[in-house]
């Protein structure tokens, strides 16, 4: 038997024995098993999790023996390392529990009067786990992520995340709207690519504004991203789908809402607008999209000086209360064969809190 010294940085050492409790095992059981399953793993990233020592072999033996345990070492490094870097980004390593430091941020940015959320973009917690993501890359390197480096892994978290997700709104009943999963792409390699391009943007130089900047999360340096002071707080915050594995309370806690509520308030007074014009249509009760859509003319059509066709405002209302529903403004319901929305018994109250304080 040949026995092996192999020094892991804490953080990993943790993970291994939080990975090895879960299943029953012993850290080195847990390991060896791990290892042999992803030992087919071959292209690994000098950037990843940094590797270990080699092993010092504390017995005499034969002479073949010193290659044969570093060839076994090694082949168990490079494997444990791949499983790790496979896993990274997955529920697990965005709770809070798993952050270990403080991520360096950018400034805040300031009021956008024309801006609005990418219309395509129809879910808002991939967002927060984009924030853990940051935070967690930034935080362990005290520096801006660069924008290559940061698609690769979003594209990962958003494969594990939406895979898991996905399972759970199965097994936990959830139908079309209701399903958390929704906004993962995790199925589609073509659309979690534009979903990526939405949240951080579309790099290779573009100017344009992501999602993340627009409302004021994230910003962006010559060396990459990394969060603004807002962004770092609304990552702070427990969410109830990753760090207390509750989806049924909804993809956001009430903290996180109105965090997101104000940032959209204060950043966003467009986007705002049309929330508010689509909300204060619901006051008689449950309506139908034909009547918003109505209400979105009047306030944004083509007569008006926003001048916007009925396909953009047809658009532009669709993501509006998809991303309301999500938040907790606004219910949809079947009517027969069509959908209607309605308030929330507390919207008024929520409205209050978010537009206080407007800076």
């Amino acid at each position: 038997m040949v026995e092996f010294k192999i020094e892991v940085d804490e953080s990993i050492a943790i993970r291994w024995m939080q990975e090895a409790i879960a299943s029953g095992k012993s850290v080195e059981e847990w390991l060896i098993e791990r290892a042999n399953q992803v030992d087919t793993f071959s292209n690994i990233h000098n950037n990843a999790i940094p590797h270990t020592s080699p092993p010092t072999i504390t017995d005499e033996g034969p002479s073949g023996l010193k290659g044969l345990a570093d060839r076994a070492w090694n082949r168990r490094a490079r494997a444990a390392d791949a499983l790790l870097e496979s896993q990274f980004g997955d529920r697990e390593t965005l709770q809070l529990t798993s952050m270990r430091s403080d991520a360096p941020t950018g400034p805040n940015i300031g009021r956008l009067e024309d801006d609005l959320l990418p219309p395509g973009l129809l879910r808002l917690l991939p967002l927060k786990h984009t924030l853990r993501l940051i935070w967690t890359m930034t935080g362990a390197r005290k520096d801006s992520v660069p924008d290559g480096e940061l698609r690769e892994v979003v594209s990962n978290m958003l494969r594990l995340n939406g895979e898991r997700l996905s399972r759970e709104d199965d097994r936990d009943g959830r139908g079309r709207g209701e399903r958390l999963s929704t906004g993962f792409s995790h199925l589609d390699d073509t659309a979690r690519n534009r979903t990526i391009s939405w949240i951080i943007g579309s790099g290779q130089g573009s100017s344009k504004r992501s999602a993340m900047e627009i409302v004021g999360w994230t910003t962006k340096d010559a060396r990459g991203h990394r969060l603004t002071p807002h962004g770092l707080d609304l990552a702070r915050l427990p969410n109830p789908v990753i760090d207390q594995e509750e989806g049924s309370r909804g993809a956001f806690s009430t903290l996180e809402r109105g965090l997101i509520l104000t940032s959209i308030n204060h950043r966003l007074p467009l986007e705002w607008k049309i929330m508010r014009t689509l909300i204060d249509g619901m006051r008689d009760g449950p309506v139908g999209n034909e009547r918003l859509d109505s209400r979105m003319i009047r306030r944004f059509g083509e007569s008006t000086d926003y001048k916007w066709s009925d396909s953009t405002l047809q658009i532009r209302r669709v993501a509006a209360v998809t991303r309301m529903c999500e938040l907790g403004l606004v219910i949809r319901q079947r009517d027969g064969r069509k959908s209607v929305t309605s308030l929330v018994d507390n919207i008024d109250e929520i409205l209050r809190f978010s537009e206080s304080d407007n800076e």
